[in-house]
């Protein structure tokens, strides 16, 4: 984690305009065509859910601007960031929140998600977890398919946690077309550069590939 240095910061005239504001949060909702990944990744028996955030995850994490956070009102730069997501309790119609590190390697990435899972039980939340700056919210909403959405807030402008979601996919002229909704921060996130993150992680889910995954997870 790395303290910005606010007067040699080319986003100085943005950030102080943008980062006392009571609401600085905003909210895009994309189409993603999620068709050659979904085949791929059930072609190998992996969770689409895991599969995806890993995908988002390794999106976000090379645009510098979603790692920027609030550390005691100051701008910092993590090294990494990682997901905090939503999970369905087994056998219940409750959910938990899980916290896990991501990983680079998928493989990885999803045993040790559901190893966390499996650990945590019922247990709604690890609050210990929550504490941290370096992390993604994000959720998903299978049930249907939607044009926007909203999230739970504390009153907080300096929370800058990015949160994400999608929901069910639907099949559009031979694709499946799946909802993709984010939320900066603008002290620390433009236009421009969730347009660079969805770019970018169309394109990874259209030329995704790893031949030799395992099957067993």
């Amino acid at each position: 984690m790395r303290k910005i240095e606010i007067d040699r910061w080319n986003r100085k005239e943005t950030y102080l305009f943008y980062k006392d504001i009571d609401v600085p949060m905003y909210m895009m909702t994309f189409q993603l065509d999620v068709t050659h990944f979904y085949q791929e990744i059930k072609k190998r028996q992996l969770s689409f859910y895991l599969s995806f955030m890993h995908l988002v995850m390794g999106e976000m994490n090379k645009i510098e601007n979603y790692r920027y956070r609030f550390l005691d009102g100051e701008p910092y730069l993590v090294d990494r960031i990682h997901p905090s997501y939503t999970d369905q309790i087994e056998d219940s119609d409750q959910f938990k929140i899980v916290t896990v590190d991501y990983e680079d390697d998928l493989i990885t990435f999803i045993h040790q998600a559901k190893e966390v899972s499996k650990k945590q039980g019922k247990t709604f939340i690890d609050l210990t977890q929550e504490v941290r700056q370096d992390l993604v919210y994000i959720t998903t909403f299978p049930w249907a398919s939607f044009m926007q959405v909203s999230h739970a807030h504390r009153i907080d402008n300096k929370d800058a946690i990015p949160r994400v979601a999608w929901g069910k996919f639907e099949l559009i002229n031979q694709k499946y077309i799946m909802p993709f909704a984010i939320e900066s921060h603008h002290a620390f996130v433009d236009g421009r550069h969730v347009g660079m993150l969805i770019q970018n992680l169309q394109n990874a889910i259209h030329d995704w590939k790893w031949p030799q995954l395992r099957s067993f997870l």
